[in-house]
This record gives structure tokens, C-alpha cells and sequence, in this order.
């Protein structure tokens, strides 16, 4: 059953316990099912706090990791691998302590500039690490996500082709592909296209809008991104992410490049957003209902 969520950065970066407090209190109050928390770095995030702000507004929780320069597991330097795999092993043990069903985001290289594509060496040292945390993430009974990101934000895994091809690589079990609509504006041909070849692997989706607005705000088709899903059958979770400088550190903000203040109220976006998906997801279904019952 589809559920809808908001990421925790859309009411801003403090994760303390005033912060995650209010930030899931008012994702309940808006009506979501879930929040996702990104794991920043696996060994700072409060498990106890986490768990605690979550399970007393009522949600579910979902969780999201980006690997950075430091703990790269496409890296030709030993360490820097292994430190890769150590923290999306981390990461993967939280969700089972959490009792989230996976993590999942830039979990096969380093949110990064890079300088050049990626090797041969470097993919199938990417698979060869990717099939021990599948095997890892199975023993826990959680999943791992691979998020395609634009060409700015890594180099190795930007399209649902790609992430659908590396996940076959690997004879992953418990992997699946974390869709990105921002992301899929900059890299996919065909968006609708796409989705319906790499059906099979799709297992979460962040909704965001191609300029980073409010959802609507921006050139994004939404329709036919969630008549696709529909028409495929996907019936896993749409989580809003739109960020804003209002209410993001400086850190965050550059990293993202926000250059531009789209939005002030966390509140009324998140609100907003959650209309907008639910219509969106509701036209879809009623577009593709009368096809699927003729085909039938």
C-alpha cells in the first residue's frame, strides 16, 4: 500500500530532540505516514532519539545515507573503501535497530565532483563490495537502496538503466532502486519510458521538483511520472523532498547549491506538497484503472 512522507530536512537541519520532535509532530499533524531521516554520519545520529520523536508522533520511519569523499567504496584507495562499506554496513544495522525497512541513497560512491567516469576496476569493485552488503542487509532482514543522482552529485550510477544493471550485477536480494524525480529531470530521456522497463526494481521514491520549489513550481511532469508508476504497478512509498536556504545551515544549503529561496514556511510546504502528491497519485490511478480493467 502507497504511503506518503516528507524528508526531515524540509522542516530544517537540527536533529536534536526539540528539533526531531517538532519536525515529526507537524509531519503528523499535516496527515503523513512516514518522515525520513538522512544519516548524515552513521556514528552521530541519536538511534535513541530517533526512535523516540518518531514512534511518539505515530509515523514510520524511512532512512537515507549519501557516502562521502572519505568513506567512498568506489575509491582505489583501500582505506577509503573500507570505510565506505563499514558505514553503509552501520547505516543498515541502524534501520534493524530502528525497524525501518532499508536504507538507501548514494550508497555505491561518494556524493561528489568528480573528475572522470569511473573505471572498469572501480565498477566491479563497487559490485564485489555492493554483494556483501546485500548479504548483510539480508542477515538483518532490512533492504539497501541505490539512488541514480545527477552528474554533479556522483559519477557512476545516474539512470534507472544503470542502477537496474548494477543491481543485476551484484545478484542483489535485497536491493532496489530509490527514484529521484530531480535527479531523473537532468539524466532521463524518457522518464515514463524508463520506469516501465525498470518496473521490477523500483522500491522508493523521492518527490522533488525540478528547481527544487514547491512541488508545481517548476517544469517537472508530474503526470506523467505518476501515471507511469501507476500503469507499472508500483505501490511503494513517495516521500516530498523540497528544501529551502529558510531553514537549511549553510553547510547543507552549499552542498546542495540553494542558491535561491524558494519557499519560507516548512509547514505550509510540507502541507502543500502532501495535497499535491496525493492528487497527483489519485488522478494517476484513476487514468490507468479503466486500461488495466480492458487489458484484463
Amino acid at each position: 500500500m502507497t504511503k506518503f512522507g516528507v524528508h526531515s530536512l524540509v522542516f530544517g537541519d537540527d536533529w536534536s530532540e526539540t528539533g526531531a520532535r517538532r519536525a515529526c509532530a507537524s509531519a503528523a499533524e499535516i496527515g503523513y505516514d512516514l518522515i525520513e531521516v538522512i544519516i548524515f554520519d552513521p556514528a552521530s545520529l541519536d538511534v535513541d532519539l530517533t526512535r523516540k520523536a518518531v514512534s511518539e508522533a505515530g509515523l514510520e520511519l524511512r532512512l537515507g545515507m549519501a557516502l562521502g569523499p572519505a568513506s567512498d567504496i568506489s575509491s582505489t584507495e583501500p582505506d577509503t573503501a573500507k570505510a565506505g562499506i563499514a558505514d553503509v554496513t552501520r547505516c543498515l544495522e541502524i534501520a534493524s535497530e530502528l525497524g525501518a525497512p532499508g536504507v538507501s541513497g548514494i550508497t555505491y560512491a561518494a556524493f561528489n565532483v568528480y573528475d572522470a567516469p569511473p573505471s572498469e576496476a572501480q565498477y566491479g569493485q563497487v559490485v564485489e563490495a555492493l554483494r556483501g552488503l546485500d548479504g548483510r542487509a539480508g542477515e538483518l532482514g532490512v533492504r539497501l537502496g541505490i539512488e541514480p543522482v545527477n552528474r554533479y552529485e556522483s559519477n557512476m550510477i545516474q539512470t534507472l538503466d544503470q542502477a537496474a544493471r548494477l543491481i543485476r550485477d551484484v545478484g542483489g536480494k535485497n536491493l532496489f532502486t530509490h527514484m529521484d524525480t530531480f535527479h531523473m529531470n537532468i539524466e532521463e530521456p524518457d522518464i515514463p519510458a524508463a520506469i516501465m522497463r525498470n518496473a521490477e526494481y523500483l522500491g522508493y521514491a523521492h518527490v522533488a521538483e525540478s528547481n527544487r520549489a514547491l512541488l508545481g513550481g517548476g517544469n517537472f511532469d508530474f503526470s506523467a511520472y505518476f501515471t507511469a508508476l501507476a500503469a507499472a504497478g508500483y505501490e511503494g512509498d513517495f516521500t516530498v523532498e523540497c528544501f529551502s536556504p529558510a531553514v537549511l545551515g549553510s553547510e547543507l544549503v552549499g552542498a546542495v547549491s540553494l542558491w535561491r529561496e524558494q519557499w519560507t514556511d516548512s509547514v505550509e510546504a510540507a502541507r502543500a506538497a502532501l495535497a499535491f502528491m496525493k492528487a497527483q497519485a489519485e488522478a494517476a490511478q484513476a487514468a490507468v484503472t479503466p486500461w488495466k480493467s480492458a487489458r484484463s
